[in-house]
């Protein structure tokens, strides 16, 4: 990220901002061969969203004082940089140890790294640009709401900043350690100030998903009963919240609990219309459910109501309910243009798409990603994974005998 601002910014000292675009910077700062830039233009573009929540975190907390703002406004590459004066300084947040402390290390690192190249870059241009307010949001909270709550408690603003960050580990649900790193995540922001729903509510929502797909059912039994009592303490402390509501909804549908859960999910999704993490939940609820013209809803929505800067789950979730509205063209393009906007991929959408293309008869694209799927998740299971997330049955056992036809067999290996 470092690197990434560094670019833009001497781009656009030396003139060439308007042809800053996301294969520029594929092609300057990541490098690669030319076969390579579409895929590394969608990390140019998921990178450019995480940049501009970095920025925004660093203005609100470390560098509230600094007199030059670096912004990346959305809808380009090219930064604006402008100058604020007679701000107060706020004191420093004071550090802390969890047992998320090995990601709070390497957040850290990262975070100097990339302050190191703010303030390199802030000393060469601060008295080139006028005077401008900036009021930066990030993940839903404004700089005032920010400082209102560093005000309150540091370790508050920490528990925020921790929840917010294992929010966007949870998906794809299927890495094991990408979940293990959420829950450890989650466990910390509940360490720093366990009066923050949003610890409690995250926590549940990554313990319950591990209950669902683990085999182990011992493991199971321990996770879905840690993620009950987390959940119920997020409505506890903040029942008008939709996350804690949308984790409330995941905990009931991982017990199968399906009218407790709808109900749940409804809720959430009326309490937090426009939070997109709450959506996922609500969409893959309603999904699992046989609600597939909701799911579609729910992404079509959000997509027109929102600038994404990535992929979320709730447009996987539009695919896999238009493939089973055998609307298989649809399903194709949901999951093509949730691949290409940086969304989660793993072998669910792999098997989606696999079996889309076979229902429209192109055998040699869907035997493709047959092959795919057998050589780099030998060992998924996601045909049988879905006959035990729907409520009924059959869809699961549809996609399983979709991506069958496409020659996929379990454990084929090739």
């Amino acid at each position: 990220m470092q690197d990434f601002l560094v670019y833009v910014v001497e781009e656009s000292l030396n003139g060439r901002a308007d042809d800053i675009r996301a294969k520029t910077i594929a092609m300057d700062v990541y490098g690669g061969s030319m076969s390579e830039m579409p895929r590394r233009e969608n990390v140019v573009r998921v990178d450019a969203g995480r940049l501009r929540r970095k920025l925004a975190e660093y203005y609100a907390t470390d560098g509230r004082d600094e007199k030059t703002v670096f912004d990346l406004p959305k809808g380009g590459y090219a930064p604006l940089i402008s100058k604020r004066l007679g701000e107060a300084a706020l004191p420093e947040t004071p550090k802390f140890e969890t047992k998320a402390t090995a990601w709070v290390k390497l957040g850290a690192g990262i975070a100097g790294v990339f302050l190191l190249g703010c303030c390199v870059i802030a000393f060469w241009l601060v008295s080139t640009w006028q005077d401008s307010a900036t009021d930066l949001p990030v993940d839903g909270l404004s700089r005032d709401e920010r400082s209102a709550i560093f005000d309150a408690s540091p370790m508050r603003l920490q528990a925020v900043n921790l929840a917010n960050t294992g929010r966007d580990l949870i998906f794809p649900a299927l890495e094991p350690a990408r979940l293990d790193a959420a829950l450890t995540i989650f466990k910390g922001a509940i360490e720093n100030d366990e009066s923050y729903f949003g610890g409690h509510a995250g926590a549940a929502q990554v313990a319950a998903t591990i209950a669902v797909l683990t085999p182990d059912p011992d493991l199971a039994s321990s996770m879905l009963s840690y993620a009950d009592t987390r959940a119920n303490r997020a409505v506890e402390l903040a029942p008008e919240t939709g996350w804690s509501q949308s984790a409330k909804a995941w905990v009931e549908f991982a017990k199968n609990n399906w009218p407790e859960a709808m109900e749940a999910a409804q809720r959430a999704q009326r309490l937090a219309p426009n939070d997109v993490h709450v959506l996922e939940f609500v969409s893959l609820i309603m999904l699992y459910s046989g609600s597939f013209e909701e799911v579609i809803v729910i992404s079509e929505e959000a997509r027109s109501k929102f600038d994404l800067e990535r992929g979320y789950v709730f447009q996987n979730a539009m695919g896999s309910a238009k493939f089973h509205l055998k609307d298989y063209e649809g399903a194709v393009s949901a999951f093509e243009q949730a691949t290409e906007n940086g969304g989660p991929v793993g072998p669910v959408s792999v098997a989606y798409l696999m079996a889309s293309y076979q229902m429209l008869g192109n055998e040699s694209k869907a035997q493709a990603l047959s092959e795919k799927l057998s050589r780099e998740w030998p060992d998924s299971r996601v045909d049988a994974l879905f006959q035990k997330l729907f409520a009924d049955p059959k869809y699961g056992k549809d996609l399983g005998e979709a991506m069958r036809q496409a020659n996929w067999r379990p454990g084929n290996s090739r």
